[in-house]
């Protein structure tokens, strides 16, 4: 599997993380098995060598090249054979310790992961409260202009209603003299007419 980044010349194909992990997970299988035949072979050499040691120091004791030879053919072949078991025996915890290694890097790496993704859903929360805010601001001013608003057409309606009213109270009242008026006019009349 692979992924691909496209840009205007051409496409550039990415290996995956699991790519990856498989090929350093066979590369450090094949550097294991070299490894080990590295440490049989050692240890081989090195028994070989102290098989020749002791060879020279029992064939040739008389010959004082021989011992001479011997005895360091000994030491460095005893030297060869505990390196190359010592290697042998602890190549199993140090393949488990090196498993264990990479197991916490696979997992800090999941970590780092999981934070990113925490980060980018942390920054899309902030950005979709800071949307919210402004329009939440926006959505206040819009109410306090349209209670303003109402408030002046009430005030407008109420002085026009005023206004409407003393209209009506003064024809009402000129009505009311009229009348007035008209009543002691007729009543006049009528006494005179009496009168004569």
């Amino acid at each position: 599997m692979s992924t691909t980044i496209s840009g205007d010349a051409s496409s550039l194909p990415l290996p995956t993380a699991s790519c990856v992990e498989t090929k350093s997970t066979s590369s450090s299988t094949k550097g294991n098995t070299c490894s080990k035949i590295l440490d049989i072979a050692l240890a081989i050499v090195g028994a070989l060598v102290v098989v020749a040691g002791v060879l020279a120091l029992v064939l040739c004791a008389s010959n004082v090249i021989f011992t001479v030879i011997g005895i360091p053919a000994l030491i460095i072949g005893s030297a060869c054979v505990g390196a190359g078991i010592s290697r042998l025996m602890y190549r199993s915890s140090y393949a488990s310790l090196e498993a264990k290694n990479v197991l916490a890097e696979q997992r800090l790496r999941n970590l780092s992961e999981e934070k990113d993704a925490l980060a980018s859903v942390s920054f899309i929360n902030k950005m979709f409260l800071r949307g919210l805010t402004d329009d939440l601001q926006a959505l206040e001013a819009k109410v306090m202009e349209f209670e303003i608003d109402c408030l002046d057409r009430l005030e407008k309606n109420e002085q026009a209603l005023l206004s409407d009213v003393r209209l009506v109270l003064s024809s009402y009242t000129r009505w009311l003299d009229s009348a007035e008026k008209e009543k002691a006019a007729l009543k006049a009349s009528i006494d005179a007419n009496q009168a004569s």
